[in-house]
């Protein structure tokens, strides 16, 4: 549908009122601030999961899942920071979730624990969070479709229901007249 034919639909259903709305809204639409959500943890986590569980030793599971994302920078230099100085040093030297995973993978490595163990455990985490943003998103949907809804739909609701008898009444006082 085109632009001029949702303009012209939204004056004879709305009125003028509901078509300076929409013109407005698609006017500030590419110009409204989005919420930019930071790059996911989650297939760096799966990556290093596999490659423990596989048997590879921290160190070198993290060493190939760098090489699997070159484009992450915080990974990298975490990396070539425990190769070069341990594991220790690089949880300081990096940054975001990338500190998190090494952190943890740090304390499963000083206790004696799983590290494949402990980045599941990461990455049920990451899954839970997630599923919980999503659920308040979707709970929170119908309070912002309220004003939408009462802004587009009920002036053409009005209409087409009170249309009629309005049409009736009009010709029934016209008619002793006509």
């Amino acid at each position: 549908m085109s632009f001029v034919a949702i303009l012209s639909a939204s004056l004879v259903i709305g009125g003028p009122v509901t078509m300076g709305l929409i013109g407005i809204g698609i006017f500030l639409w590419p110009r409204l601030p989005r919420n930019r959500t930071p790059p996911s943890i989650r297939p760096v986590l799966m990556m290093v999961l596999v490659e423990l569980r596989s048997g590879s030793s921290v160190l070198g599971a993290l060493q190939r899942v760098a090489d699997h994302f070159p484009e992450d920078e915080d990974l990298s230099r975490a990396v070539r920071v425990a190769t070069v100085a341990g594991l220790d040093r690089a949880v300081d030297s990096a940054s975001g979730p990338i500190k998190l995973m090494l952190a943890h993978l740090g304390r499963a490595m000083a206790s004696g624990g799983s590290a494949a163990d402990a980045i599941r455990r990461m990455l049920d985490s990451d899954l839970a969070r997630e599923k919980a943003a999503r659920l308040a998103r979707t709970r929170s949907l119908p309070v912002q479709l309220m004003v939408p809804m009462s802004l587009l739909l009920l002036p053409g609701m009005i209409l087409v229901s009170y249309g009629p008898s309005l049409v009736a009444l009009v010709d029934d006082l016209a008619a002793p007249f006509g």
